[in-house]
């Protein structure tokens, strides 16, 4: 008699902005018994050092299809992978570099496996934002005083920074903004802020590469952003934050000691 073949789903797993330490419990341990890891980001390449000598490791090259053809056609060969290694009866893991569901990413893992009748789950992960607000202390916010923290994705802006200025509203409210991919709008963005009344005094804080060993970061305000990339030591990713209330409260301690934070913090 032959056994039935056992189908797992498939696990979309987010590893985070960079440091293994920052994985799950639960995404470490989809990840050490995997039978097969597949991913296509390099990213997410550091999650790596937990998975077991016996899996199946595969980087993925995506498929330099044309902007029409959408990003489901440029993942198509991914697809193709993973719904093999998943009829072989293998646990498949699909790794994601930070939380899956913040860009929306795994959307097109999810469509492509309910099409193929392939059960899935998806493993949160910790966003660069999330990470780096809580390396440095930032307060995202302040009790009483600001009650809401907005993710905007900034790398295609098409609406005259329509989206950007109705978040300047925000900020005037206490708000804190956290602006991923917004490196090469960022004159733009902040151009829109101050014509929508944004004060040029309004703290921006730059953190680079968060949780990688050569991770960075620079404090400006809204008026001398521009001194933010003129500083030459942000390299990409970098995720910024903006909002009245940003001070850097803490450094990881092989950064200490800087000046101008201890002064920040001494006189809070």
């Amino acid at each position: 008699m032959i056994d039935e073949l056992v189908l797992y789903p498939v696990s979309i797993v987010g590893t985070g902005p960079g440091d293994p330490d920052l994985l799950t419990v639960r995404a470490a341990r989809i990840i050490r018994n995997a039978d097969v890891i597949l991913y296509d980001c390099h990213t997410a390449e550091s999650a790596l050092s937990v998975a077991s000598i016996t899996a199946t490791i595969r980087f993925v090259e995506r498929a330099k299809e044309s902007v029409q053809a959408g990003v489901s056609a440029r993942n198509s060969r991914m697809v193709e992978l993973i719904e093999a290694y998943y009829n072989e009866g293998l646990r498949v893991v699909r790794l994601r570099a930070g939380d899956p569901m913040m860009f929306g990413g795994a959307n097109d893992d999810c469509r492509a496996l309910e099409r193929q009748h392939i059960p899935y789950e998806v493993v949160s992960g910790v966003t660069a934002g999330a990470a780096a607000a809580c390396t440095y202390a930032l307060p995202l916010s302040e009790k009483y005083q600001s009650n809401s923290v907005t993710c905007l994705i900034a790398d295609e802006i098409v609406d005259n920074f329509a989206l950007v200025r109705d978040a300047a509203k925000l900020l005037r409210h206490g708000s804190a903004i956290v602006l991923y991919m917004a490196t090469g709008n960022l004159e733009g963005i902040v151009h829109a802020f101050l014509q929508e009344g944004v004060s040029a005094a309004m703290p921006i804080v730059a953190v680079s590469k968060s949780g990688w060993p050569d991770e960075a970061y620079a404090v400006a305000t809204i008026g001398d952003a521009s001194t933010l990339r003129a500083s030459g030591k942000l390299r990409e990713p970098v995720v910024y934050f903006v909002g009245q209330h940003l001070a850097i409260r803490n450094l990881p301690l092989e950064k200490w000691p800087p000046a101008e934070v201890l002064s920040r913090c001494s006189g809070a």
